[in-house]
């Protein structure tokens, strides 16, 4: 349906507004009081909105004043603070001229037109093109909606939260017709009291309610609805279904549960008729306990209990707040002072006054036990009938059940019930379902069928139970009589007819479990026999299979000998194997030859109980059979001795191997020492490899200096120790002058030669304290640090200097060089490495260009 959506005009406003400020005056002049209640405006729906012309002409008009009516709801108490203020008589109102009474009236009237036009400012409405039949607007008229006629039927409802708790997704609603219950699939901002807008879907339940899904939209602070006296029977017979209601009763039982996601208080009130179930948060502050057997006045909204098929099995409240408890009389004795009671006179305590009522019942005979229990089901429904009676009956006899309602059972049963036959048959044939259907308790009581997997039968003097695998859960099905079950093997596929009995759990009673009461024994039927794998081949075959077993193994007794020596051997092997491994991924990872020497003495002694291992590293420098020789003759108990050689025949150290007193020596052991011999020579290889690449990396393979990459980083720990300490800091950079033309006048070699001795005479005359690095062609860098005065700076760049005082010999040939130097300190010239570098580079080109260039001499 097409909907236009209008900003509300000054005329709509004075078209509700003004009625009713007319209203006002004019029963004020004729001394008649006048009520604003919302049931004394009649609801634009009942104004003729039949007739065609009206429907077509004026429906969108006046279907948008409906929703100012229903905006009316939410200022109406305001009007009324207003108008009591303005209406207050004072003393002496007998006496006060008629005139001060009409300008009291004047004034309401003016100031009610003020609040509804304030109260809609800025709202817009949906104003349809055409009127909707089907949408429903008032809670009263959705509540008694046949469960038939509720599928999609549209909601548009405005009124007041009755109840609300989140965590249980319990909602009420109220509007001055009735209350509906809406049913909410995740949190609305929304708390109870609050003036509300339901837009949705209805859903048929015990009661039609608002389906899950439903837009609500908070209006405001709703209306305060009277809760009227009910009793009992009233709420049994729904009759303030999903309203508020007061009653009285005595506290009975109290507990706090936890519910699936917060606490939830419970009381247990009897009242005059039955008992009743009170559910209220536990934060409200009452001592719970005190409650029980006081005297006490609930408001609450009404409630209840319902099965799967939404039939009614008890009645709950639900309390909205902590006023809405009331202790009328305390109990008479607290439960501290009772006086104690013997257990076998506690029954003489007992007193029940039960004024129910016998109802009558109709149905087909589904099941029926003589002098215990009968079911009955009609039109899909079923009951639960607990009787004494002993008369024959037949399966599919259509009987009038009479007795009295009972609350014991998951959906409606009877107490105390009498049978009589109608003389009609009705064969009800049993659904055939899954577990999951059968344990929702849509089908509780009903008559179904199963199939699954027997898994045990037991027998007992008056009864068997089959205890069957339902789409991977266990069900019990039980027969009573003396007729017996035939047997069955396990795992025989079998179909399983009978009532379906729910085991509520839990403290809402929610359907879980269920078992099936079967009534004769033809309700089992067998469907597919086990396959041949049965328990008892099985053992049969395993009986056979242990003979073979026995033989087999006097066969492998005889060849288990060979086997050990071997086995032993390769677990050993192995064992070494896993042991090298575990040493070369330490090798590989360049961990330093401590760490691996130190592996390698562990992984022996673990190899070789009653050893001892140990190494020395970087010894005296002897021969590798000096050194076994030596050893051997300063010990006799030494077992075996390997030399660390590095790529030369320098040896750096040895492994050596101890025994300790009661060792006894393994057939493995020189698989061992081979092991221990190339793991060791290996680590040791792999050691020098890698402080040789790392050296390499870090150094200039002519100079042997460090290269621009370790430079940078000691010059950034320079920086770190500079400010730790606080101490100075200096950048001596030099460049060779004219060193092209040395290598385009004698050649390359002659230029690596001429920086070779530039590099060994810069190196003589540095502090130890200071780090030489050629950072570039002919370009070398000196990082001085600071730690007494500025003048070391100046001191170590001018004893640099006279490096090139003396002429250079290479070769027979003299040449007399020179460079430029560029001084840079800490902080004077620079913060950071790149501005003290920058500003040493400056110092340099600075003196360069201030000098001349190298005299060369040919020799």
């Amino acid at each position: 349906m097409a909907e236009v959506y209008v900003r509300h005009p000054i005329s709509a406003i004075l078209g509700t507004a003004l009625p009713i400020c007319t209203l006002c005056v004019i029963v004020d002049l004729q001394s008649k009081p006048i009520s604003f209640e919302a049931d004394n405006i009649r609801p634009l729906e009942a104004i003729g909105t039949d007739r065609t012309d009206f429907a077509t002409t004026q429906a969108p008009l006046f279907s948008f004043q409906a929703q100012v009516v229903a905006k009316r709801d939410s200022l109406m108490s305001r009007i009324h603070s207003s108008r009591d203020w303005i209406l207050r008589r004072p003393p002496h109102y007998d006496r006060a001229p008629r005139r001060a009474a009409v300008s009291s009236r004047l004034a309401f009237a003016f100031l009610s037109l003020f609040f509804l036009s304030v109260g809609f400012q800025g709202q817009s409405f949906a104003a349809p093109t055409s009127a909707s039949a089907d949408t429903i607007t008032s809670a009263g008229r959705l509540h008694e909606l046949p469960a038939s006629e509720a599928v999609n039927r549209k909601v548009h409802l405005i009124g007041t939260v009755s109840y609300y708790d989140p965590n249980e997704a319990v909602m009420f609603f109220q509007d001055s017709t009735g209350g509906v219950f809406v049913n909410s699939d995740h949190i609305y901002p929304v708390r109870t009291g609050d003036l509300v807008e339901v837009d949705g879907f209805a859903n048929p339940s015990f009661r039609s309610e608002v389906a899950s899904g439903a837009t609500i939209r908070l209006l405001g602070h709703g209306q305060t609805f009277r809760a009227p006296e009910s009793q009992y029977a009233d709420l049994a017979m729904g009759r303030g279904d999903c309203r508020l209601v007061t009653v009285h009763g005595i506290v009975r039982a109290q507990d706090i549960e936890q519910h699936q996601n917060a606490l939830s208080a419970h009381l247990d009130v009897m009242m005059s008729g039955g008992e009743i179930q009170v559910y209220l948060d536990p934060s409200f502050g009452y001592q719970f306990k005190s409650l029980l057997d006081a005297t006490v006045e609930i408001t609450g909204v009404a409630g209840g209990t319902f099965d799967a098929k939404n039939q009614l099995t008890g009645i709950v409240l639900y309390v909205p707040g902590p006023s809405s408890l009331r202790v009328l009389q305390k109990p008479g004795v607290n439960l501290e002072n009772l006086p104690l009671t013997d257990i076998d006179e506690v029954f003489r305590f007992r007193s029940v006054e039960d004024r129910s009522v016998r109802v009558r019942v109709r149905g087909a005979l589904t099941f029926y036990k003589k002098g215990d229990s009968a079911v009955l089901e009609q039109g899909g429904k079923s009951i639960y009938i607990q009787t004494r009676q002993t008369d024959d009956f037949n399966l599919g006899d259509v009987v009038d059940a009479f007795g009295f309602a009972s609350d014991r059972e998951y959906a409606p049963s009877l107490r105390e019930g009498s049978l009589v036959r109608v003389g009609q048959t009705e064969e009800i044939k049993p659904r055939a379902v899954t577990y999951e259907q059968a344990a929702s308790g849509d089908y509780s009581d009903n008559l179904i069928s199963v199939e699954g997997t027997v898994i045990s039968q037991l027998r007992g003097p008056f009864s068997e139970t089959l205890v069957v695998d339902v789409d991977g859960h266990l069900v019990n099905a039980k027969v009573e009589g003396r007729d017996t079950l035939p047997g069955f093997q396990q795992q025989s596929r079998v179909r399983l007819t009978g009532i379906c009995r729910i085991l509520p759990l839990g403290p809402w009673r929610k359907a879980s479990l269920f078992h099936l009461d079967l009534r004769r024994p033809s309700d089992v039927v067998l469907i597919a026999s086990p396959p041949w794998w049965t328990v008892r081949h099985l053992l049969e075959t395993v009986m056979a299979l242990l003979a073979l077993a026995v033989i087999i193994a006097t066969w492998a007794i005889l060849l288990r000998r060979r086997l050990v020596v071997q086995t032993s051997r390769i677990k050993r092997s192995m064992i070494v194997a896993r042991e090298r491994s575990r040493i070369l991924e330490k090798i590989s990872s360049n961990q330093p030859p401590d760490a691996v020497l130190s592996a390698i003495c562990n992984s022996i002694k673990t190899l070789l109980p009653g050893v001892e291992c140990s190494y020395l590293l970087d010894g005296m420098n002897v021969s590798e059979g000096d050194l076994r020789q030596t050893s051997r003759q300063s010990n006799p108990s030494r077992l075996f001795e390997i030399a660390l050689t590095g790529d030369g025949k320098d040896t750096v150290g040895n492994i050596t191997v101890e025994a300790r007193p009661g060792y006894v020596p393994s057939e493995d052991r020189h698989e061992v020492y081979e092991m221990l011999s190339e793991t060791a020579t290996l680590a040791i290889r792999q050691s020098l490899l890698h402080q040789a690449l790392v050296h390499h990396s870090t150094h200039d393979a002519l100079t042997e200096l460090p290269n621009r990459r370790l430079c940078e980083m000691r010059l950034s720990a320079a920086f770190d120790d500079v400010a730790l300490h606080g101490s100075g800091l200096a950048l001596i950079y030099i460049d060779v002058d004219e060193f092209k033309e040395v290598n385009d006048q004698y050649g390359h070699r002659m230029g690596d030669l001429y920086l070779k001795q530039i590099s060994q005479r810069l190196l003589a005359a540095k502090r130890s304290s200071d780090m030489l690095a050629r950072i570039g062609g002919d370009e070398f860098l000196v990082i001085v640090p600071l730690e007494a005065s500025s003048e070391d700076a100046e001191g170590v760049c001018e004893r640099l200097k006279t490096c090139f005082e003396e002429a250079f010999s290479i070769e027979g040939r003299i040449i007399t060089g020179s460079a430029s130097f560029g001084l840079a300190k800490y902080p004077e010239d620079g913060f950071s490495a790149e501005a003290l570098k920058r500003s040493a580079d400056h110092a340099m080109y600075g003196a360069k260009r201030s000098r001349s260039g190298p005299t060369l001499v040919r020799g």
